[in-house]
């Protein structure tokens, strides 16, 4: 998913809530992260060496040692650049930007992110 079809995605679901909502780089920033604390994303994650300059946490222990990066969200935004998350992932980031930027359902937009989360996780768990 790019971030032009992601910020129609977060119209097309604050109509009638916050119809004035302009997704910026800091909520697919802050969603991009939020998505990278509840789950291990394939595309965030990379081989611990110790000289990472774009660490967001480490994983648990293991050989060889991983971490999750912190995601790349171009500033400016660039509409036809792809979203840095696995692309099962991308509603999740799209329903975190509508929780934050939501003025009546946060709470039902931060479920369904999670939603998508879980599904992930049960995934790979899966095999």
């Amino acid at each position: 998913m790019t971030y032009g079809e992601a910020k129609e995605f977060v119209a097309l679901h604050l109509k009638g809530d916050n119809s004035q909502a302009d997704p910026g780089p800091v909520h697919f920033r802050m969603a991009h992260l939020d998505v990278a604390l509840r789950c291990e994303p394939d595309a965030l994650t990379k081989e611990y060496t110790g000289d990472e300059t774009d660490l967001f946490r480490l994983l648990p222990s293991g050989e060889p040692r991983l971490y999750i990066r912190r995601p790349d969200v171009p500033d400016p935004m660039d509409e036809s650049a792809k979203l840095d998350i696995d692309e099962a992932l991308s509603l999740a980031v799209v329903f975190f930007v509508c929780s934050y930027l939501s003025n009546k359902y946060k709470d039902r937009y931060e479920a369904k992110a999670e939603k998508v989360i879980s599904i992930y996780v049960s995934n790979q768990l899966a095999g």
